[in-house]
């Protein structure tokens, strides 16, 4: 069934906050193609939104982006 689904646990605060080394887990997938078993630790200058971005791609969710995600995160796919 996690193989089917995706859990997304974890948040960060608003644009306006220090929004650093915050602890996100991304579980399940394995059948929308994430690659698990790994910890990630990206650039300062990569968005959270990126994250969403790869999960709308995944899910083949039609979108124009997501809030200033500047694309998908190629670590979390398989």
């Amino acid at each position: 069934m996690l193989d089917n689904t995706l859990v997304f646990y974890g948040s960060s605060n608003s644009k306006t906050h220090n929004n650093n080394n915050y602890p996100l887990v991304l579980a399940g997938g394995g059948n929308l193609g994430f690659k698990h078993n790994q910890y990630l630790r990206l650039d300062a200058k990569t968005p959270l939104s990126n994250v969403f971005v790869t999960i709308l791609e995944r899910m083949n969710i039609p979108h124009d982006g997501f809030a200033d995600s500047t694309g998908e995160l190629s670590d979390l796919i398989s």
